[in-house]
């Protein structure tokens, strides 16, 4: 599911590898490149990320993709 969701996003490999420190809280998600891509992948794309998230005026954009993530891998 994860490696659907990355291909349909354009994550390169290194983005990839990264992703589990994301997830985990290790590293910093937002302004990275695997954000920037996943963020318009969830938001303009596949439509999924609600639009007060999008906006972040009723959650934070970065938060709910790796909740999203985590929940599905």
């Amino acid at each position: 599911m994860l490696n659907e969701i990355y291909d349909a996003a354009g994550l390169t490999e290194k983005e990839r590898s990264q992703m589990p420190s994301y997830i985990e809280g290790e590293d910093e998600f937002y302004g990275s490149g695997a954000y920037d891509k996943l963020y318009e992948y969830f938001a303009f794309e596949a439509c999924e990320m609600p639009y007060g998230i999008a906006k972040a005026r009723t959650g934070d954009p970065d938060s709910w993709i790796l909740e999203y993530l985590e929940e599905h891998a």
